[in-house]
């Protein structure tokens, strides 16, 4: 409650007065000079007005506090709940959040990388706007898993999982597999070997994700996950603002990814991607030669396949993680795939042990492409290796 002037124990000077106010004025201040504080004529009054004051306030917070009722004050709780920040609202709620899926110390840029960001602003590229933002919620109504394909970095076993596991439908590339193939509408179907269900689209090739498009993927939420590698051409195709994609995906080390990608494209004579020369070449010639891979993660993160890669397709790479990819790890697995099921609620079409029962199972029986022989940290072959991927080193260090 406002308080008057009078009660305040201030006098209004009237007109005529400034003499006297000259006089008060003096005689207030010879008085400090002289260690006496106010006028002994007017500080009784001051006295007993601030006491009066004080106890009238003192009474009227005791009485406002007794009123408060605990309505009140869940009111009160929910405002301030209202105006957190996201992230501290999920913590608070008990969801996933990506900052608590990585240690803070490795979810942080460096100081160079955020004054990079900083100069360079939101560098998070249009293309990839209707991917979700890790800092909302997950609406399993309007917003559809998307696994982001990174090859020989667990795929396989991820996708077993979702299949033997979780029962979900997916959209990948066996989509085309269906018997009676029908071009013109989505349909979900079953393989006869495993029982596995698949929407009847193709999200690997140009082709296969624009009739995606067309037939409106999205839209049906036929899918429960969808899979692809084609980062940039699939997100600004198959989403929208209505419709948006969460990012998630599986990041392993890239020397290992390299020497496995090595071993498997030189005997997988069946693979559209089998290359017969490196059968006469040995690894560390691989790891010197065109045919190895080139930061293939940074690269299709910034949509850069040809030319140099700098320091800022590195900031914006790391920027695009840490706001829209849910990151799991190939050499931590059941705890990647449990993060994910956690996250995209997973679980109800089956009881939490034998989730977790299937999960150990297909995990044991991994991916017979990545039984490949030891190497040595330091060598010809892993340097030449790291020359060829060092953002995509960067990338991993800091996804982990």
């Amino acid at each position: 409650m406002p308080v008057s002037s009078s009660s305040r124990g201030i006098r209004r000077i009237a007109v005529g007065e400034e003499g006297r106010r000259s006089n008060y004025r003096t005689s207030t201040f010879r008085s400090r000079n002289a260690g006496g504080g106010l006028p002994l004529s007017i500080k009784g009054a001051y006295q007993r007005q601030f006491s009066s004051n004080t106890a009238s306030i003192g009474s009227s917070l005791c009485w406002f506090f007794k009123q408060i009722s605990p309505g009140i004050v869940l009111v009160i709780c929910f405002f301030t709940f209202r105006n957190l920040d996201r992230p501290t609202q999920l913590k608070l709620m008990g969801y996933v959040t990506q900052e608590s899926l990585v240690p803070e110390s490795r979810a942080v840029a460096s100081n160079q990388d955020q004054r990079l960001r900083h100069r360079l602003g939101s560098r998070v590229p249009q293309a990839l706007e209707n991917l979700a933002d890790l800092s909302t919620l997950f609406n399993p109504k309007t917003d559809t898993p998307y696994f982001w394909d990174i090859h020989f970095a667990g795929e396989i076993i991820a996708e077993s999982v979702f299949t033997k596991c979780h029962f979900l439908i997916q959209a990948c590339e066996h989509g085309l597999k269906q018997p009676d193939y029908n071009d013109e509408k989505l349909q979900v179907f079953e393989t006869p070997h495993n029982g596995a269900l698949y929407v009847n689209v193709d999200t690997t090739t140009k082709q296969g994700i624009q009739r995606a498009k067309k037939l409106g993927l999205a839209e049906a939420h036929m899918a429960e996950v969808v899979m692809s590698p084609e980062l940039h051409l699939f997100a600004s195709n198959i989403f929208s603002s209505s419709h948006k994609g969460r990012m998630f995906a599986l990041f392993r080390d890239p020397i290992h990814r390299a020497v496995t990608m090595y071993h498997y494209l030189s005997s997988a004579s069946w693979d559209p991607l089998y290359n017969p020369q490196l059968k006469i070449m040995s690894i560390e010639e691989y790891a010197k030669s065109p045919s190895v891979e080139n930061n293939w993660m940074t690269r299709f993160l910034v949509n850069k396949q040809g030319g140099k890669l700098e320091k800022e397709d590195m900031v914006v790479a790391k920027e695009i993680l840490r706001t829209k990819c849910l990151v799991g790890l190939y050499e931590d697995m059941d705890v990647s795939m449990r993060r994910f099921q956690g996250y995209f609620m997973w679980s109800q079409k089956a009881p939490p042990g034998q989730v977790q029962e299937c999960r150990t199972a297909v995990l044991a029986a991994g991916d017979r492409r990545h039984n490949t022989p030891e190497f040595e940290v330091g060598t010809s072959m892993y340097e030449a290796l790291a020359n060829n991927n060092q953002y995509d080193m960067e990338l991993y260090q800091y996804a982990k």
